[in-house]
Protein backbone atom coordinates (compact mmCIF):
# COMPACT_ATOMS: atom_id res chain seq x y z
CA UNK A 1 0.00 0.00 0.00
CA UNK A 2 1.18 3.48 -0.87
CA UNK A 3 1.85 6.15 1.40
CA UNK A 4 0.53 9.49 1.44
CA UNK A 5 1.32 12.86 2.61
CA UNK A 6 0.21 16.18 2.32
CA UNK A 7 2.05 19.56 1.68
CA UNK A 8 0.55 22.50 2.70
CA UNK A 9 1.49 25.99 1.30
CA UNK A 10 0.94 29.45 3.31
CA UNK A 11 0.58 26.57 6.28
CA UNK A 12 1.30 29.15 9.33
CA UNK A 13 -1.52 31.39 7.71
CA UNK A 14 -5.08 31.61 9.41
CA UNK A 15 -6.61 29.23 6.70
CA UNK A 16 -3.32 27.06 6.32
CA UNK A 17 -2.71 26.72 9.91
CA UNK A 18 -6.48 25.62 10.03
CA UNK A 19 -6.02 23.12 7.07
CA UNK A 20 -2.96 21.51 9.53
CA UNK A 21 -4.87 20.97 12.48
CA UNK A 22 -7.97 19.62 10.17
CA UNK A 23 -5.49 17.06 8.30
CA UNK A 24 -3.92 16.13 11.65
CA UNK A 25 -7.22 15.20 13.57
CA UNK A 26 -7.62 12.88 10.68
CA UNK A 27 -4.46 11.81 10.73
CA UNK A 28 -2.94 12.48 8.19
CA UNK A 29 1.21 13.01 7.20
CA UNK A 30 2.14 16.42 6.23
CA UNK A 31 4.83 18.40 5.11
CA UNK A 32 4.57 22.65 5.71
CA UNK A 33 5.85 25.20 3.41
CA UNK A 34 6.37 28.21 5.64
CA UNK A 35 8.18 31.42 5.00
CA UNK A 36 11.74 31.70 6.28
CA UNK A 37 11.34 33.54 10.06
CA UNK A 38 7.78 33.00 9.77
CA UNK A 39 7.21 33.70 13.64
CA UNK A 40 3.60 32.11 13.74
CA UNK A 41 5.44 28.53 12.04
CA UNK A 42 6.32 28.05 16.03
CA UNK A 43 2.81 27.92 16.69
CA UNK A 44 2.26 25.01 14.28
CA UNK A 45 1.54 21.24 15.51
CA UNK A 46 4.86 19.42 16.77
CA UNK A 47 3.84 16.40 14.39
CA UNK A 48 3.82 18.91 11.02
CA UNK A 49 7.37 18.79 9.03
CA UNK A 50 7.88 22.24 8.96
CA UNK A 51 10.15 23.22 5.25
CA UNK A 52 11.08 26.93 4.83
CA UNK A 53 10.89 28.33 1.75
CA UNK A 54 8.99 30.50 -0.72
CA UNK A 55 6.90 29.57 -3.53
CA UNK A 56 8.30 32.21 -5.46
CA UNK A 57 11.54 30.44 -5.60
CA UNK A 58 10.81 27.30 -8.35
CA UNK A 59 13.82 25.47 -6.69
CA UNK A 60 12.03 25.66 -3.27
CA UNK A 61 9.22 23.94 -4.56
CA UNK A 62 11.14 21.60 -6.07
CA UNK A 63 12.96 20.70 -2.76
CA UNK A 64 9.32 20.93 -0.77
CA UNK A 65 8.00 18.39 -3.31
CA UNK A 66 10.43 15.97 -2.42
CA UNK A 67 9.33 12.84 -1.16
CA UNK A 68 10.27 9.13 -0.57
CA UNK A 69 9.40 6.96 -3.48
CA UNK A 70 5.75 5.24 -3.63
CA UNK A 71 4.22 8.40 -1.48
CA UNK A 72 1.21 9.55 -3.23
CA UNK A 73 1.08 13.60 -3.03
CA UNK A 74 -2.03 15.73 -2.26
CA UNK A 75 -1.10 19.61 -2.31
CA UNK A 76 -3.36 21.73 -1.10
CA UNK A 77 -2.08 25.68 -2.00
CA UNK A 78 -3.04 28.14 0.85
CA UNK A 79 -0.05 30.52 0.61
CA UNK A 80 -1.67 33.56 -0.64
CA UNK A 81 -1.61 37.55 0.13
CA UNK A 82 -5.35 38.90 1.26
CA UNK A 83 -5.09 42.74 0.08
CA UNK A 84 -7.83 45.70 0.37
CA UNK A 85 -6.11 46.96 -1.92
CA UNK A 86 -7.80 48.63 -4.84
CA UNK A 87 -4.95 49.16 -7.91
CA UNK A 88 -2.45 46.99 -9.23
CA UNK A 89 0.03 45.64 -6.13
CA UNK A 90 3.36 44.02 -7.66
CA UNK A 91 3.53 42.16 -4.30
CA UNK A 92 -0.05 40.84 -4.45
CA UNK A 93 0.05 39.86 -8.08
CA UNK A 94 3.35 38.69 -7.59
CA UNK A 95 2.14 35.84 -4.87
CA UNK A 96 -1.37 35.14 -5.98
CA UNK A 97 -0.59 34.83 -9.67
CA UNK A 98 3.29 34.24 -10.23
CA UNK A 99 3.52 32.18 -6.83
CA UNK A 100 0.25 29.57 -8.00
CA UNK A 101 1.77 29.15 -11.48
CA UNK A 102 5.22 28.01 -9.58
CA UNK A 103 2.97 25.64 -7.87
CA UNK A 104 0.79 24.26 -10.42
CA UNK A 105 4.07 23.81 -12.83
CA UNK A 106 5.86 21.42 -9.78
CA UNK A 107 2.42 19.77 -9.53
CA UNK A 108 2.59 18.87 -12.74
CA UNK A 109 6.10 17.86 -13.25
CA UNK A 110 5.55 16.05 -10.08
CA UNK A 111 2.84 14.43 -10.92
CA UNK A 112 1.12 14.49 -7.80
CA UNK A 113 -2.19 12.83 -6.84
CA UNK A 114 -3.75 15.95 -6.03
CA UNK A 115 -3.99 19.57 -5.72
CA UNK A 116 -6.80 22.01 -4.17
CA UNK A 117 -6.59 25.42 -4.74
CA UNK A 118 -8.24 27.69 -2.11
CA UNK A 119 -8.92 30.75 -4.40
CA UNK A 120 -11.48 33.06 -3.17
CA UNK A 121 -15.54 34.15 -4.04
CA UNK A 122 -13.66 37.44 -5.20
CA UNK A 123 -12.85 35.64 -7.84
CA UNK A 124 -16.60 35.10 -8.78
CA UNK A 125 -17.88 38.33 -10.98
CA UNK A 126 -20.25 40.14 -8.83
CA UNK A 127 -24.02 39.48 -9.80
CA UNK A 128 -26.74 42.16 -9.76
CA UNK A 129 -28.09 42.55 -6.11
CA UNK A 130 -30.41 39.83 -5.19
CA UNK A 131 -29.12 37.27 -7.57
CA UNK A 132 -27.41 34.06 -6.14
CA UNK A 133 -24.36 33.25 -7.19
CA UNK A 134 -22.93 29.92 -7.98
CA UNK A 135 -19.81 28.30 -9.00
CA UNK A 136 -17.84 29.08 -12.43
CA UNK A 137 -14.75 26.61 -14.36
CA UNK A 138 -14.30 29.82 -16.45
CA UNK A 139 -12.27 33.10 -15.12
CA UNK A 140 -11.77 36.55 -16.72
CA UNK A 141 -10.23 39.39 -14.41
CA UNK A 142 -11.85 41.91 -16.60
CA UNK A 143 -14.96 41.15 -15.18
CA UNK A 144 -13.22 41.42 -11.56
CA UNK A 145 -13.54 44.48 -9.58
CA UNK A 146 -10.47 45.07 -6.95
CA UNK A 147 -7.09 43.73 -7.69
CA UNK A 148 -7.03 41.11 -5.10
CA UNK A 149 -10.11 39.42 -6.30
CA UNK A 150 -7.97 39.74 -10.36
CA UNK A 151 -5.22 38.18 -9.29
CA UNK A 152 -7.55 35.27 -7.53
CA UNK A 153 -9.23 34.64 -11.06
CA UNK A 154 -5.80 35.00 -13.15
CA UNK A 155 -4.40 32.12 -10.56
CA UNK A 156 -7.63 30.23 -11.24
CA UNK A 157 -7.64 30.32 -15.05
CA UNK A 158 -3.81 28.84 -14.06
CA UNK A 159 -5.29 25.65 -12.27
CA UNK A 160 -7.99 25.26 -14.99
CA UNK A 161 -5.61 25.41 -17.98
CA UNK A 162 -3.75 23.01 -16.07
CA UNK A 163 -6.18 20.73 -15.67
CA UNK A 164 -7.35 21.06 -19.35
CA UNK A 165 -3.78 20.77 -20.96
CA UNK A 166 -1.73 18.67 -18.57
CA UNK A 167 -4.31 16.47 -17.01
CA UNK A 168 -3.67 18.05 -13.39
CA UNK A 169 -6.13 16.31 -10.94
CA UNK A 170 -6.59 19.80 -9.57
CA UNK A 171 -9.87 21.68 -7.47
CA UNK A 172 -10.78 25.13 -6.86
CA UNK A 173 -12.25 25.88 -3.68
CA UNK A 174 -14.04 29.78 -3.25
CA UNK A 175 -14.11 30.72 0.68
CA UNK A 176 -15.90 33.93 1.53
CA UNK A 177 -14.70 36.17 3.96
CA UNK A 178 -12.98 34.01 6.86
CA UNK A 179 -13.40 34.94 10.68
CA UNK A 180 -12.84 32.75 13.71
CA UNK A 181 -9.63 31.80 16.47
CA UNK A 182 -6.27 31.42 15.87
CA UNK A 183 -6.37 34.50 13.27
CA UNK A 184 -2.82 35.65 13.94
CA UNK A 185 -3.21 37.55 10.85
CA UNK A 186 -5.71 39.65 12.96
CA UNK A 187 -7.40 40.13 9.88
CA UNK A 188 -10.58 42.60 9.55
CA UNK A 189 -13.56 40.50 11.52
CA UNK A 190 -10.68 39.87 13.94
CA UNK A 191 -9.46 43.40 14.33
CA UNK A 192 -12.88 44.41 14.74
CA UNK A 193 -13.52 42.66 17.88
CA UNK A 194 -10.91 43.78 18.82
CA UNK A 195 -11.65 47.53 19.14
CA UNK A 196 -15.12 46.75 19.92
CA UNK A 197 -14.36 45.29 22.88
CA UNK A 198 -11.74 48.51 23.60
CA UNK A 199 -14.42 50.60 23.02
CA UNK A 200 -12.02 51.88 20.54
CA UNK A 201 -14.92 51.92 17.93
CA UNK A 202 -17.16 55.03 17.81
CA UNK A 203 -19.49 53.83 15.25
CA UNK A 204 -20.23 50.82 12.54
CA UNK A 205 -20.56 51.10 8.65
CA UNK A 206 -23.97 49.92 7.50
CA UNK A 207 -23.00 46.65 5.43
CA UNK A 208 -22.02 43.21 5.80
CA UNK A 209 -20.38 40.50 3.98
CA UNK A 210 -20.62 36.42 3.87
CA UNK A 211 -18.70 35.37 6.47
CA UNK A 212 -17.94 31.73 7.35
CA UNK A 213 -16.02 30.16 10.16
CA UNK A 214 -12.55 29.54 9.23
CA UNK A 215 -12.55 25.81 10.48
CA UNK A 216 -15.55 25.07 8.40
CA UNK A 217 -13.73 26.37 5.09
CA UNK A 218 -10.90 24.35 6.50
CA UNK A 219 -12.66 20.53 6.42
CA UNK A 220 -14.44 22.41 3.39
CA UNK A 221 -10.85 22.33 1.81
CA UNK A 222 -9.61 18.83 3.27
CA UNK A 223 -13.07 17.07 1.65
CA UNK A 224 -12.65 18.88 -1.29
CA UNK A 225 -8.97 17.15 -1.65
CA UNK A 226 -10.38 13.82 -0.98
CA UNK A 227 -13.78 14.31 -2.93
CA UNK A 228 -13.55 16.91 -5.20
CA UNK A 229 -14.09 15.85 -9.10
CA UNK A 230 -11.07 17.20 -11.22
CA UNK A 231 -11.68 20.73 -12.97
CA UNK A 232 -14.91 21.36 -10.67
CA UNK A 233 -15.04 24.11 -7.89
CA UNK A 234 -16.72 24.75 -4.67
CA UNK A 235 -17.64 28.06 -2.98
CA UNK A 236 -16.91 27.60 0.92
CA UNK A 237 -19.03 30.41 2.46
CA UNK A 238 -21.82 30.57 5.23
CA UNK A 239 -24.36 33.26 5.18
CA UNK A 240 -24.53 37.29 5.04
CA UNK A 241 -23.85 38.88 7.98
CA UNK A 242 -23.90 42.22 8.73
CA UNK A 243 -21.48 44.61 10.35
CA UNK A 244 -24.44 45.29 13.28
CA UNK A 245 -24.55 41.72 13.81
CA UNK A 246 -21.49 41.77 14.94
CA UNK A 247 -20.88 44.36 16.67
CA UNK A 248 -24.32 43.17 19.26
CA UNK A 249 -22.70 39.53 19.34
CA UNK A 250 -19.55 41.02 20.77
CA UNK A 251 -21.78 43.65 23.27
CA UNK A 252 -24.05 40.09 24.16
CA UNK A 253 -21.08 37.78 25.05
CA UNK A 254 -18.71 40.11 26.69
CA UNK A 255 -21.10 43.33 28.29
CA UNK A 256 -18.71 45.90 26.00
CA UNK A 257 -20.35 48.86 25.49
CA UNK A 258 -22.90 48.34 22.31
CA UNK A 259 -21.81 50.37 19.46
CA UNK A 260 -25.02 52.14 18.35
CA UNK A 261 -24.03 54.56 15.89
CA UNK A 262 -24.23 53.20 12.23
CA UNK A 263 -22.72 55.30 9.30
CA UNK A 264 -23.41 54.68 5.37
CA UNK A 265 -21.13 53.83 3.34
CA UNK A 266 -21.41 57.01 1.63
CA UNK A 267 -20.39 59.07 4.75
CA UNK A 268 -17.83 56.29 5.38
CA UNK A 269 -16.06 57.05 1.79
CA UNK A 270 -15.98 60.88 2.94
CA UNK A 271 -14.25 60.18 6.09
CA UNK A 272 -11.84 57.71 4.26
CA UNK A 273 -8.31 60.36 4.44
CA UNK A 274 -9.30 60.46 8.43
CA UNK A 275 -9.07 56.84 8.30
CA UNK A 276 -6.12 56.17 6.98
CA UNK A 277 -4.64 58.80 8.84
CA UNK A 278 -5.99 57.19 11.93
CA UNK A 279 -4.38 53.74 11.67
CA UNK A 280 -1.29 55.25 10.22
CA UNK A 281 -0.54 57.00 13.16
CA UNK A 282 -1.19 54.04 15.06
CA UNK A 283 0.65 51.58 13.10
CA UNK A 284 -2.37 49.78 12.06
CA UNK A 285 -3.68 47.71 9.59
CA UNK A 286 -6.78 50.15 8.55
CA UNK A 287 -10.41 48.48 9.05
CA UNK A 288 -12.03 50.73 6.00
CA UNK A 289 -10.32 51.64 2.38
CA UNK A 290 -11.68 52.12 -0.66
CA UNK A 291 -12.33 48.28 -1.65
CA UNK A 292 -13.64 46.91 2.06
CA UNK A 293 -16.27 49.34 1.85
CA UNK A 294 -17.19 48.26 -1.77
CA UNK A 295 -16.77 44.57 -0.39
CA UNK A 296 -19.75 45.90 2.14
CA UNK A 297 -21.98 46.46 0.05
CA UNK A 298 -21.79 44.40 -2.99
CA UNK A 299 -23.75 41.30 -3.20
CA UNK A 300 -22.38 38.56 -1.19
CA UNK A 301 -25.63 36.36 -2.06
CA UNK A 302 -23.29 32.87 -2.80
CA UNK A 303 -24.28 29.43 -2.72
CA UNK A 304 -22.76 26.59 -1.11
CA UNK A 305 -25.34 23.92 -2.36
CA UNK A 306 -22.56 21.99 -4.06
CA UNK A 307 -20.05 21.96 -1.64
CA UNK A 308 -22.46 20.41 1.09
CA UNK A 309 -24.14 17.99 -1.13
CA UNK A 310 -20.50 16.78 -2.63
CA UNK A 311 -18.41 17.48 -0.40
CA UNK A 312 -20.30 17.14 2.76
CA UNK A 313 -19.85 20.61 3.86
CA UNK A 314 -21.14 22.26 7.04
CA UNK A 315 -20.93 25.48 8.72
CA UNK A 316 -22.01 26.26 12.27
CA UNK A 317 -24.08 28.88 14.02
CA UNK A 318 -22.10 32.51 13.59
CA UNK A 319 -22.74 33.10 17.01
CA UNK A 320 -20.29 29.69 18.19
CA UNK A 321 -17.29 31.62 15.54
CA UNK A 322 -17.78 34.93 17.62
CA UNK A 323 -17.25 33.55 21.08
CA UNK A 324 -14.53 31.47 19.97
CA UNK A 325 -12.90 33.91 18.53
CA UNK A 326 -13.27 36.58 21.60
CA UNK A 327 -11.62 33.56 23.93
CA UNK A 328 -9.04 33.51 21.66
CA UNK A 329 -7.96 36.41 21.85
CA UNK A 330 -8.49 36.75 25.83
CA UNK A 331 -6.63 33.71 26.04
CA UNK A 332 -3.71 35.09 23.71
CA UNK A 333 -3.89 38.71 25.92
CA UNK A 334 -5.45 40.78 23.53
CA UNK A 335 -8.39 41.10 25.33
CA UNK A 336 -9.50 41.17 28.29
CA UNK A 337 -13.22 40.70 29.76
CA UNK A 338 -15.00 38.29 32.01
CA UNK A 339 -16.27 34.67 31.26
CA UNK A 340 -18.27 33.92 28.20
Amino acid sequence: MLSEIYLVTGAAGNLGSSVVRELLSQGKKIKALVLPGDVAARRLPEEVVQFEGNILNPSDLERFFAVPQGTEVNVIHCAGVVATVWNFNQQVFNVNVRGTENVVNECVRSQVKKLVYTSSVHAIPEAPNGEIMTEITEFNADKIVGFYGKTKAWAAQIVMDAVKDHGLNATIVFPSGLCGPEDYGYGYVTQMLIDCVKNKLPAGVKGGYDFADVRDVAAGVVAACMKGVIGETYILGNRYVAVKEILRCVHELTQAPLVKHMISITAARMLLPGFSLYYKIRKRRPLFTRYSLYTLTSNSNFSSDKAKKELGYKVRPFKETIHDALVWLQAEGKLKFGQI
